[in-house]
C-alpha cells in the first residue's frame, strides 16, 4: 500500500496580513483529494454566484460589516476567429494565432 504525504497549504487573508492554515485531508491519494477539492470548488463557486446575483440586484444593500461591494461596469471585447478567417483568409490570420500547450487531469470514477 502506498503512503501519501499530507500537504500543508496556507491561505493569505483578504488583507494579506495573516496566514490561515488550509483544510487538510488525511492520508489520501492525490487523485482522490483532487476530486474532493474540485467538488468543494464547485460548491463554493455556486455560492459565490448566488451572492453575486444578490449584490447585483436592483436596490441591493452593498454595505456589509467588513466589506462594501462596489459594482463596476465593464465591457469585454472578443474576436470572432471564424469571421476573421472568412474575411481575410487563413493565410493572413495564421501569423497572429498564438498556440499554447496544456495538460488536463481528467478524473475517472472507479
Amino acid at each position: 500500500m502506498r503512503r501519501y504525504q499530507k500537504i500543508n497549504a496556507h491561505r493569505i487573508s483578504a488583507k494579506g496580513t495573516h496566514y490561515m492554515p488550509a483544510a487538510e485531508l488525511p492520508n489520501i491519494h492525490p487523485a482522490d483529494e483532487l476530486s474532493a477539492v474540485r467538488e468543494e470548488i464547485k460548491i463554493l463557486t455556486n455560492r459565490a454566484d448566488e451572492l453575486r446575483d444578490l449584490l447585483l440586484a436592483e436596490g441591493a444593500d452593498l454595505n456589509g460589516d467588513q466589506y462594501t461591494a462596489a459594482i463596476i461596469p465593464g465591457i469585454r471585447e472578443t474576436l470572432d476567429r471564424k469571421a476573421i478567417t472568412e474575411a481575410f483568409g487563413e493565410k493572413a490570420v495564421a501569423p497572429f494565432v498564438k498556440a499554447t500547450n496544456y495538460k488536463t487531469v481528467k478524473l475517472l470514477e472507479k
